[in-house]
């Protein structure tokens, strides 16, 4: 009896704390390990699209899908900027319809660059914003792909903050990502955060902390052998030196900074070098190299629709025409101008990042507090739990102590019968000799 008593008291509780536990959690099925390091080793659109049609062959879509990411992220580098948007597109689709939270952020973060790099900073902050919802919603964020989605969301936001001139807010998340990016020993990461920090420090008039975070920026790239990265570091060092009258050292890293980016196919960032080196031109009197490198960029920029790169280029192209006497088409491009930089600044666009950031905020607050909350209750059950576990190995205690008792008591009156019915059977048998 005691055994068995003891035996309910240590299972009890342990059943009792099981039937309080949640059903277990079963994980979807992720991409092919394969996969991911073929998306992370290819920058060929060709070979990348086959792969694609590989895995959609076999019907797996996790992997077609890390592909497709990597697929769109090169057409984009390639400013085919159409193409990009119609398959990160696609991305965002497929990853809601396999239930892939991580996939899903990388799909909003590439398609915010997509918009931005076009001018369309409201697009653009919409889906880094909503990226950075999912980011606040994931419960294991120790993964590498979980953090690098943090960072990679804090750096889209940053570079839509510093287009509208928000250099505080920019700031503050160019910091963060680059904390971020550390930790994860992202040589390419740390450098595109340190080059946008040098940009702000660059627009405060800070130009010996510029040139130092440029630097440091172009260490890494080189370290990475990041041509894009390299190229636009010459081009920053080239813009601090010019702004310090040394046009000479200017001219020579902008010229750089021009030939590397053009060894690359990314158009949208080779621009920078190739307007740097029509302004200086220009500021020279040097009309007929300023002429040739504004009508190489306007080409360029209208070819790939990069409206956040046109009114600057087509101020640059109206000073020109105007240094040729060609007043009309200098107002022409002047007007364009003004046009493309209000449909990209304008107050509207302003408020509705400012909104969409507060409303952010806002919401994570009142997550947190209700995570809290949730976690009190959970805390304020656990105690309960433990509590009328306690409660019932204690009564069971008592009550197995009160059976031992009365067994104890019991055993003891059957000795005492025992013993009086041996005594009195040896006493009559004693009579019964003599």
């Amino acid at each position: 009896m005691k055994r068995h008593l003891l035996a309910i008291i240590y299972t009890l509780p342990v059943l009792f704390l099981a039937c309080c536990g949640g059903e277990e959690k079963k994980e979807e099925k992720g991409p092919d390990k394969f996969a991911i390091a073929l998306a992370d080793s290819i920058n060929d659109k060709a070979e990348l699209a086959r792969w694609i049609e590989h895995y959609d062959s076999l019907g797996d879509r996790h992997s077609s899908l890390v592909l497709r990411q990597k697929y769109g992220s090169a057409l984009r580098n390639a400013s085919e900027f159409e193409a990009a948007i119609k398959t990160h597109g696609t991305c965002i689709k497929d990853a809601k319809e396999l239930c892939d939270t991580l996939q899903l952020i990388i799909a909003y973060n590439n398609q915010g660059t997509n918009f931005r790099r076009l001018g369309d900073l409201v697009e653009a902050g919409n889906f880094h914003y909503a990226a950075l919802e999912l980011c606040d919603k994931i419960t294991d964020d120790t993964t590498y792909t979980a953090r690098k989605n943090v960072v990679r969301t804090l750096n889209g936001l940053g570079n839509v903050m510093l287009s509208l001139n928000n250099n505080e807010v920019a700031e503050n998340m160019f910091r963060r990502a680059l904390k971020g990016e550390r930790e994860l020993g992202s040589l390419t990461g740390e450098a595109i955060n340190l080059a946008n920090i040098g940009a702000i420090k660059e627009r405060e008039g800070q130009l010996d902390s510029a040139r130092i975070y440029y630097s440091l920026s172009l260490e890494k790239n080189i370290a990475h052998n990041n041509k894009i990265g390299i190229s636009l570091c010459y081009q920053n060092i080239g813009n601090i030196d010019e702004m310090e009258g040394n046009i000479e050292m200017a001219k020579r890293n902008y010229l750089e900074s021009y030939n590397i980016g053009k060894s690359t196919n990314d158009i949208w960032h080779w621009l920078n070098s190739c307007t740097a080196l029509a302004e200086l031109h220009l500021k020279n009197q040097e009309i007929d190299s300023a002429e040739y490198y504004t009508t190489e960029a306007l080409e360029a920029a209208e070819k790939i629709n990069a409206k956040g790169r046109l009114p600057h280029i087509y101020k640059l192209h109206s000073e020109v025409l105007k240094e040729r006497n060609d007043l009309k088409g200098a107002l022409e491009y002047t007007d364009l101008a003004h046009i493309y930089s209000d449909s990209i600044n304008s107050e509207e666009n302003k408020n509705h990042l400012y909104n969409l950031r507060i409303k952010y905020e806002v919401e994570k607050r009142d997550a947190e507090v209700k995570k809290a909350q949730a976690n009190a209750e959970d805390e304020k059950k656990l105690r309960e739990t433990i509590t009328w576990s306690v409660s019932i190995v204690i009564i069971l205690a008592i009550l197995t102590l009160i059976a031992l008792i009365i067994a104890g008591r019991n055993r003891k009156r059957a000795n005492i019968i025992l013993l009086s019915s041996t005594y009195k059977c040896n006493f009559l048998g004693a009579d019964n000799k003599q």
